[in-house]
């Protein structure tokens, strides 16, 4: 009987490189498309990428101008309290403070330049654009590049880019440690990806402690995803975003547990309310029209959001599915007030742009008819948000300090509000501080005594109020006439519109 030599059978690929082929057979790209090859392809990714990024650098230094709102004002009143830079972290005892926006404007001061109050955030938005363009090239080029311009042109993160706040921080943290766990799960957990995906997530939570919720959305994401292969990948990404949240929790908490810690206006949870903040994200975000019901916009998102997901793979369905559906359920079932505001749902809009971008990749990938559809939805999503951005442009967060002019016209400029008391006294004071003018607000009770001689009525943004060119306000035993002086228009997510009066008599007298 002769020796059969046995054959060794072939060695299996990886459960990580069967990841990779499976992501690359999906949406039938090769290495030179997916950019890994040499030669002109990269160079030609290179130079998209740098266009893109230099448009949303372009609007974002754009949308830095004008007033400052009331936010931001909030953030500078907070700092009068900060003795010390260490204070910044831990003296200010208030909600409202995002750690890493204030410590900028404390290194620079409360008479810097506006510009410059918002180049922290025009800075990290802009380089949000190529962190969402490494962590969707992952999946494929396009789905790299389309990444960039949908956070490159979309409004909700041209306006947050663009604004002292720290939205601007937490999104480029989110978008980076993003593409970290996909490197860690598929490539390896080495020291320094780990030690990066660290800093990525305690510079978010310093900027905004709802990179806390983002975190656990990218933990949760790993632990889907596992293999058995890949299970102490899992376990390291859990562990890393747990620890690198704990300085800025820590923060907080030490501030929280102070006897004078202050928390904001909250507006308790209803479906109405949520509904205007979910919607309001999606509008902002892809560009949806206003004017539609919000719980009719919520269902159509929503369906959109289902059909991109089901043209992924699953490797890269798990983020932008808990991002996009998971988290705003979370806020439901917790009871979070406050929902009304788009930017309490940041991370959804991060999730659904990251959707967009790799649904539309993959359907351009799928064929002739599909890659129709991708074509048309890229360009509502651009017309949109376009759209959007033109409002905004237009109108800013506010025209306040042109109103305190006209009221720094009359002797201490006595005015009443009839919206929004103290946030509006805030905004007035900064800015009537900066004109070195004095401006006093007139409570009811003392109306009758000392009437004021400007009346500001106050709206949202974008608000279609039509003020009479004379009203009257007051006590009803003291009632007074006032005749318009100007309207300044709001557009967007943030700020107020005013329209100004003037008591009538005071204007006839100037005549």
């Amino acid at each position: 009987m002769r020796n059969e030599q046995k054959v060794a059978p072939p060695p299996q690929p990886s459960p990580a490189l069967r990841e990779r082929e499976q992501i690359a057979r999906v949406i039938e790209v090769s290495p030179r498309e997916a950019g890994q090859g040499e030669g002109g392809g990269l160079g030609a990714y290179r130079s998209a990428l740098i266009a893109i990024t230099l448009i949303g650098a372009a609007l974002r230094l754009y949308a830095a101008q004008g007033d400052l709102w009331l936010d931001e004002i909030w953030t500078l009143n907070l700092l009068e309290r900060a003795h010390s830079f260490g204070d910044v972290f831990i003296g200010l005892h208030h909600d409202n403070n995002h750690v890493a926006n204030s410590a900028w404007l404390y290194l620079i001061g409360p008479n810097a330049p506006v510009p410059l109050m918002r180049l922290a955030a025009v800075a990290f938005g802009t380089l949000a654009i190529p962190a969402a363009a490494a962590a969707s090239r992952r999946y494929c080029a396009a789905a790299g590049l389309l990444a960039a311009f949908v956070f490159a042109t979309s409004y909700f993160f041209v306006h947050y880019g663009s604004e002292a706040r720290g939205y601007a921080g937490m999104t480029l943290a989110v978008l980076l440690a993003y593409g970290l766990v996909d490197a860690i799960l598929v490539e390896g957990a080495s020291r320094r990806r780990l030690l990066a995906l660290a800093a990525a997530i305690g510079f978010g939570t310093f900027s905004h402690l709802t990179m806390i919720e983002a975190s656990g959305a990218l933990a949760l994401t790993a632990m889907l995803r596992f293999r058995r292969s890949t299970l102490g990948r899992a376990v390291a990404i859990g562990a890393v975003a747990g620890l690198a949240s704990l300085p800025a929790l820590a923060c907080f908490a030490y501030g929280a547990l102070a006897p004078d810690f202050q928390v904001g206006a909250m507006v308790p949870l209803s479906p109405a309310i949520f509904a205007e903040g979910v919607g309001g994200m999606a509008r902002a975000t892809l560009g949806f029209p206003r004017g539609v019901d919000d719980f009719v916009l919520l269902g159509v998102a929503g369906l959109l959001a289902l059909g991109l997901l089901a043209v992924l793979p699953a490797e890269r369905r798990a983020f932008p599915a808990i991002a996009v559906f998971g988290l705003p359920l979370l806020h439901i079932a917790a009871g979070l007030p406050s929902q009304q505001y788009p930017r309490f749902h940041a991370t959804a809009a991060i999730g659904l742009a990251l959707l967009a971008a790799e649904g539309c990749a993959a359907l351009y990938h799928a064929g002739a008819l599909r890659r129709g559809a991708a074509a048309v939805l890229l360009c509502a999503f651009a017309i949109g948000d376009a759209g959007r951005l033109a409002d905004f442009y237009r109108d800013g967060r506010g025209h306040y300090a042109d109103a305190v002019k006209i009221m720094a016209e009359r002797e201490e400029a006595p005015y009443a509000v009839d919206f929004a008391r103290g946030e509006t006294k805030a905004v007035v004071a900064y800015h009537a501080r900066k004109l070195g003018v004095v401006a006093t607000m007139v409570s009811l009770a003392e109306w009758c005594a000392t009437p004021p001689a400007f009346l500001l009525a106050v709206d949202l943004p974008d608000s279609q109020a039509e003020h009479a060119e004379r009203r009257s306000a007051g006590p009803q035993d003291c009632r007074s006439a006032f005749l318009r002086r100007g309207y300044f228009p709001a557009s967007g997510l943030s700020g107020f519109a005013w329209t100004l009066y003037e008591r009538e008599e005071i204007t006839k007298s100037a005549r």
